[in-house]
């Protein structure tokens, strides 16, 4: 296969195994169609489907391979393009971006979708806090508009100002910071009514909502104002009332386990993954070296002292997750992971299976749900006819272990086809 654009052409995908995003079990034998960027059709390999591509179709062979949807990461933050073109080379095609700057976050939106090395950004912009507060240690402003309102009157009137600026979401920090940061002091937190006039803003605007609140009494303040999702997941059990209210609004749900796991032992958590030949290979030799050394590990020891009390939590870390799946509220994968752009998605879907979930719920909710929590799953997230092309071509089976998202051949944006990835 070469590496030209699709766009104006079609081509079908002859015989690999297709997960489709939905949650349906895997078409054996399938074809793929992809025209103008687009699913065309999805079938059964046969003489009949073949005699009816058009004229001039290219038909390419992947028996033995498998296609599953162009991954979606619902929590990132980059700190650079480099970023963001990390993150397609590990077959993420779409992300949720947290981002301070309304404005700067619009206009590198309308212009990702058109660029072949990034994946399509949906902002979460402005990032509002306290001031002193988490996201205002060094972070910058937004020079358009309060991101630290001190009332609820100018909460409202900097909401409106990022919707006229071109966010359709927000982003609120509800949290002090002491579960990972403890014994260093609290960290300023947004008072409730104002918090609760920046969500309540939001929706009335048309805007959705998202809050960093892992401690279960700000989620619970969170949801009763109309948070449309939790970017974390909660540290302490969910308890009942609030499971039906996220199930009923819906509210997603985005358990960002890596992070957990990554503050819990930082050592113990990327030690498996260098320990890949796949992942070594892929990382620069000084990013391997680097976080494998102990002045890494301490580096971290240092920021977040906590730790005991992050891995304390980690079972129910993990029991909440099961339990809001098994009762229906949509779980969306997001990774907020500086550390492993792209590569975190496959790592977060480990954690989800460990935690209890099949590889077909983890690849369900890195694409389907994800975008469902975006609002964009009427155009991606799952390979269905009128979908976009965002497809990743594997060459190892990710429903025997879903690590296997990350033996990728080719990643397929909009139908147009990146560079054989490095295996």
């Amino acid at each position: 296969m070469s590496g030209t654009l699709l766009l104006a052409t079609t081509i079908a995908f002859r015989g690999a195994t297709l997960i489709d995003g939905t949650g349906a079990a895997p078409l054996p034998k399938s074809l793929v169609v992809v025209s103008g960027g687009r699913i065309a059709s999805v079938g059964t390999v046969s003489p009949k489907a073949l005699r009816a591509l058009p004229p001039g179709a290219e038909v390419v062979s992947v028996e033995g391979k498998w296609i599953v949807p162009g991954l979606i990461d619902a929590h990132v933050h980059a700190e650079s393009e480099d970023d963001l073109r990390t993150m397609l080379r590990w077959g993420v095609t779409s992300v949720r971006l947290m981002a301070e700057d309304a404005a700067a976050a619009s206009r590198l939106a309308q212009g990702s979708s058109g660029r072949a090395d990034i994946p399509e950004v949906f902002p979460a912009a402005p990032i509002f806090t306290a001031k002193g507060g988490w996201w205002d240690q060094g972070e910058p402003p937004d020079s358009n508009l309060d991101r630290f309102p001190a009332t609820p009157e100018l909460a409202r009137k900097s909401v409106r100002e990022a919707k006229a600026l071109g966010s359709t979401e927000i982003k609120l920090m509800l949290d002090d910071m002491a579960w990972c940061r403890s014994p260093k002091p609290a960290l300023a937190k947004l008072p409730p009514e104002v918090a609760a006039a920046l969500i309540a803003e939001a929706r009335a605007q048309g805007l959705r909502a998202i809050v960093h609140a892992p401690n279960l009494d700000d989620a619970r303040a969170a949801i009763a104002a109309g948070a449309t999702a939790l970017a974390h997941g909660v540290l302490d059990p969910i308890d009942e009332p609030t499971l039906r209210v996220m199930r009923s609004r819906p509210v997603f749900y985005i358990p960002t386990m890596d992070i957990f796991e990554f503050l819990a032992d930082t050592h113990r958590f990327l030690a498996p993954l260098l320990a890949d030949e796949l992942v070594a290979r892929r990382l620069p030799e000084e990013t391997v070296r680097r976080y494998g050394s102990d002045a890494y590990d301490a580096g971290y020891r240092q920021k977040y002292p906590n730790f005991e009390n992050v891995r304390r939590h980690l079972p129910a870390l993990s029991e909440n997750l099961r339990r809001l799946h098994a009762a229906g509220v949509p779980i969306a994968l997001g990774t907020d992971m500086w550390a492993l752009p792209g590569l975190a998605v496959s790592v977060e879907m480990d954690l989800f299976v460990r935690a209890g979930l099949s590889p077909l719920e983890a690849i369900r909710a890195a694409t389907q749900t994800a975008a469902r929590s975006l609002a964009i799953d009427g155009d991606r997230g799952t390979l269905q006819p009128g979908k976009r092309a965002d497809l990743l071509l594997l060459s190892d089976d990710p429903l025997r272990d879903v690590r296997n998202v990350r033996k990728m051949e080719r990643v397929y944006k909009k139908g147009e086809s990146l560079a054989v990835v490095a295996r």
